[in-house]
Parts: C-alpha cells; structure tokens; sequence
C-alpha cells in the first residue's frame, strides 16, 4: 500500500531518547499506479526516527511550514501503517 501523508493529529506519542513515535492521520492519500484512488482515514504511522531517516528515497526541493518549522516533503521506501 502507497500512502502519501499530508497532515497528522497533534504531537503524537512519543520516547525522544529512543526515536519512537506514533501519530495519527488527519489527511492522507491511498496511491495506486502512481495515481490519488482515495483518502485514508482512521489510521496512524508510527516507527524509530533514526531508521525511518535511513529509508529516504527522495526529499522534494520545496520546503513547505509545517507549524514552526519549514521542511521539504519526504519520500519513505516504508514506513508502519496501522488502520482499517
């Protein structure tokens, strides 16, 4: 499953020293064929920092603000996904 994840609810959870997070969804995309097919609802990511940053494929060479910080868009070869 390809997701494209545009926004997440609050902070999440989160072990700081540890890199691990859990965040919910707020707005998310379901990719097929390179194609938008639907929205994803209901469901959270969560993985380790330190190895989620060892899975770049891409980053974007637009930075964007998200809340105080300005970030290009990240492109993860996988990331945990837990819904329905």
């Amino acid at each position: 499953m390809n997701v494209r994840v545009d926004q997440v609810l609050g902070g999440g959870q989160s072990n700081i020293l540890a890199g691990e997070f859990s965040v919910n969804v707020d707005l998310g995309y379901l990719i097929e064929n390179g194609e938008i097919v639907g929205r994803v609802k209901d469901c959270m990511i969560a993985g380790n920092v330190f190895e989620e940053f060892n899975n770049i494929v891409a980053i974007g060479n637009k930075a964007e603000w998200q809340g105080s910080t300005k970030v290009p868009p990240f492109y993860f070869k996988s990331m945990n996904i837990a819904g329905s």
